[in-house]
């Protein structure tokens, strides 16, 4: 059995640094005047992830969440704070690219753990919703 670690940093884990973020930003369509610059969207933990439907979409490197739409005046610390409030990224007290490499391999575990309680919270709650409409089904061709 091996025991040694990867410690190759995949696109998730490079995420994670501020300056990786930054650099995603290349094609930012946005005016860079106003107040929601890359630089702040960045700092704020997220990188640029566009579709077709969604030029100016950003994607948190720790909890996932998807914001687009921004307006000049945005500010998205606030605005990840609003909608995502139990972000891990809310919670470090210093920048990722202080913390220790035991601090570091912690986060990473902590953001996998986050993620994946996420997505099975989702896959639950689908779950659940579609029981209720089978069940709903169930009942009605039961009673006729």
């Amino acid at each position: 059995m091996d025991h040694n670690i990867d410690l190759r940093l995949n696109k998730d884990v490079l995420m994670l640094l501020e300056n990786a973020r930054l650099e995603t930003y290349e094609k930012w369509p946005n005016d860079k005047t106003w107040y929601c610059t890359p630089e702040k969207l960045a700092k704020s933990g997220f990188f640029f992830n566009p579709s077709s439907d969604s030029p100016d979409n950003v994607c948190c490197a720790f909890c996932r969440k998807e914001l687009d739409c921004w307006d000049p005046d945005d500010e998205p610390l606030a605005e990840h704070k609003k909608h995502s409030p139990k972000c891990l990224f809310l919670t470090l007290s210093c920048p990722v690219e202080n913390l220790t490499a035991v601090e570091f391999l912690k986060l990473v575990k902590d953001v996998t753990v986050f993620r994946a309680s996420y997505f099975f919270d989702k896959a639950i709650s689908t779950f659940e919703s579609q029981a209720a409409d089978t069940r709903q089904e169930i009942i009605k061709h039961i009673s006729k």
